[in-house]
């Protein structure tokens, strides 16, 4: 009966065991599923603002190319080049009204795009309103040209006086469209906004969904646990004050049984998911908050060049600094997709199994990567690999986690002295620990030394960069159960220190 019981509760510890691997694969998925909803909200929504931006900006060389025909045919016979500037401004207006239609039609493609691919039906109703709107500036933009055209007819047949009266109604049709551009504009930042929230909510979704399955998987386990018969009662007992304190939010969480006994493998299953569930909730919470910090990083430059385009459409003198600010922030949101793309990359590769290393010679091959950079900064790099030369891990994590703070501490080198870079690694209590040292600027981390390590976080705004090379290191250091501290003071250089797991 004991072998039978043995066996019965090694067949639902597999199931269990199974259950909880299924979790697992089940998290993951919805955080990767929330990874390429970013990515598709970033390229439907980052190609529309570039096609609404030429559109606006064709149609306002449109508008001044007519201006100007006006503007020289009531000179014609007084100014020797009057002719020949009429002409020219008639050829524009011309040909720039084709690339606007073109254009038009262009974005009326990418958003039957994005209706095909929306995430939900409410997004697809916002994408639609969107299309109808493109149609009516088609429309608008039709009605405009028919009327320019008629009085750049007028013009040309010397009907000037007739001419001059219709130009009013041709800026009423140029006021009409100019409106509906904004009106698009408007449903663009609206279709980014509910798709950001959507995202949200899948995430939180998916969060109630993890604690719903481990909660039916920790049911099982204490069940398991309950029939294992008398003698097991001390270990279903820890098992059950385990569960509980997982009810209450508590994250570490470890049950101890003797080491043999038929609860001693449902013991070890249990820490194990423990463990497990631990990692998930902390991917789903860095992915909920890198996620949040994109969605605001994204939205700031989109709606800085929508007011770009406000005051352009407005006729402002600066037309083209304007049109600079519009190009940098279009840039701007550009940097933030492809930041995105860039932590996508890395969570992908987080899986590698590690390898034995020598941090000597993983050293060397960054050294080489930057030697430009370190050449131009006289850098002098020191190292003090003795007491613990090698670590196992993976190779090109340990290279983006030298990469970045190396380069860190040039970008933030002080201009009175030479730039001194000390690493050094040893062990602390069976941890293998990485310290990097350096002689730089440095910086308050009493007031900064978490904030430095977020996404999009950077001590000066005004710096190149995006902000995400420290919370890349902290990523893949969190993955492995590591840890990464700072220590810093103004003009006292910085202390980095890793404890490898």
């Amino acid at each position: 009966m004991r072998k039978n019981l043995s066996k019965h509760i090694s067949g639902a510890s597999l199931f269990l065991i199974v259950l909880l691997i299924a979790i697992g694969i089940f998290s993951m998925m919805r955080v990767y599923s929330s990874h390429n909803s970013i990515d598709e909200v970033a390229r439907i929504d980052v190609p529309l603002i570039e096609a609404m931006t030429n559109i606006e900006t064709h149609q306002l060389e449109q508008s001044i190319n007519f201006e100007r025909a006006v503007r020289f045919a009531e000179e014609i016979g007084k100014y020797e080049n009057a002719q020949k500037n009429f002409e020219l401004a008639d050829s524009l207006f011309r040909s720039l009204a084709l690339l606007v239609d073109d254009e038009l039609v262009h974005a009326e493609e990418q958003v039957k795009v994005g209706i095909s691919e929306a995430l939900s039906d409410n997004q697809r109703i916002i994408m639609k309103d969107l299309l109808n709107a493109l149609k009516k500036m088609e429309k608008e933009h039709l009605s405009y040209e028919r009327d320019a055209l008629a009085v750049i007819d007028l013009l040309i047949d010397g009907q000037i006086t007739e001419a001059i009266i219709r130009v009013d109604d041709v800026e009423a049709e140029e006021e009409k469209f100019n409106k509906e551009v904004e009106r698009v504009l408007l449903q663009i930042e609206k279709y980014t906004e509910h798709a950001i929230n959507s995202i949200e909510v899948q995430e939180r979704t998916t969060l109630r969904l993890v604690v719903l399955f481990t909660c039916f998987f920790v049911m099982a386990s204490i069940v398991i646990a309950f029939i294992s018969g008398n003698k097991n009662t001390i270990p279903i007992e820890n098992l059950t004050e385990g569960v509980k304190k997982i009810a209450k939010g508590e994250k570490s969480v470890q049950v101890t049984s003797p080491p043999s006994g038929l609860t001693s493998e449902l013991t070890t299953t249990f820490n194990e998911m423990v463990v497990k569930l631990q990692d998930a909730n902390e991917e789903i919470e860095r992915h909920i908050h890198f996620s949040n910090s994109t969605a605001r990083d994204l939205k700031s430059p989109t709606l800085e060049l929508i007011s770009i385009l406000e005051r352009l459409e407005k006729g402002s003198d600066g037309f083209d600094k304007r049109l600079e600010e519009a190009k940098a922030s279009a840039h701007r949101v550009y940097s933030i997709v492809d930041a995105l793309n860039e932590v996508n990359d890395l969570r992908e590769n987080l899986k590698i199994k590690p390898e034995l290393l020598y941090f000597e010679n993983v050293l060397s091959e960054v050294e080489k990567q930057l030697a430009d950079k370190m050449q131009d900064s006289n850098v002098i790099v020191t190292k003090w690999f003795a007491k613990c030369p090698s670590v196992r891990y993976p190779a090109d994590q340990l290279k983006i986690i030298f990469l970045h703070l190396i380069t860190n501490a040039i970008k933030y080198s002080s201009p009175n002295r030479l730039l001194e870079i000390e690493i050094e690694s040893y062990m602390d209590n069976e941890h293998t620990v990485l310290e990097i040292r350096d002689n730089g600027v440095g910086f308050d981390s009493n007031v900064s030394g978490v904030e430095i390590l977020e996404p999009f976080k950077q001590l000066n705004p005004t710096d190149d960069g995006n902000g995400l090379g420290l919370y890349l290191v902290k990523t893949i250091i969190d993955h492995h159960h590591g840890h990464i501290s700072v220590k810093s003071k103004p003009g006292k250089g910085t202390i980095f220190t890793i404890y490898i797991n």
